[in-house]
């Protein structure tokens, strides 16, 4: 019983703390004039610069799959998937990646271009299902690194068919 009250416990923390308001002025969208990297296009100056169009971003790079296997490849796969769907703008299969009870109702403001730091992915059996966890540092499109905890279930009532779904992200 005590079991039970913990894990409600803990999903409605992380559904208070997902809630919480994530804005800050650097997520709102520049345009390209005001981004620099350092690997910008010289032209001569009576050359024109072709350059992509003011909403394109780069493609992601995504976590290397070779490196896991078993429930770390499939928690790294669907994190790979997160961000595919991000770069896509695809907000139907975004969605689709996370559990109904998780309070991530829509798509940010904003993508990944890579994950360039990751934790341990730390499994936990409960109850009714597995959870992991892990911790990953990520850098967006202006190249501002943010650290986040990703948190996937695995639903044990599923049995073989079980799939590993995102919980929650923070």
């Amino acid at each position: 019983m005590i079991r039970k009250y913990a894990l409600i416990l803990s999903v409605m923390l992380l559904l208070v703390t997902a809630c919480q308001s994530k804005t800050k002025p650097e997520d709102t969208q520049q345009t390209e004039a005001s981004v620099s990297t350092n690997d910008e296009l010289t032209v001569d100056e009576d050359e024109s610069a072709v350059s992509m169009p003011q909403d394109e971003v780069a493609p992601p790079e995504y976590v290397d799959e070779s490196k896991y296997s078993g429930d770390e490849l499939e928690i790294v796969k669907l994190m790979n998937t997160h961000m595919r769907y991000l770069y896509e703008q695809d907000e139907k299969g975004y969605m689709s990646l996370f559990a109904p009870e998780s309070p991530i109702s829509g798509m940010p403001n904003y993508t990944f271009r890579k994950i360039t730091s990751m934790g341990d992915i730390t499994i936990t059996e409960q109850k009714k299902l597995y959870q992991g966890v892990v911790m990953i540092t990520e850098v967006d499109e202006d190249d501002i690194e943010s650290s986040s905890t990703m948190v996937f279930w695995k639903w044990k009532t599923d049995g073989d068919a079980a799939k590993w779904i995102i919980a929650d992200i923070d």
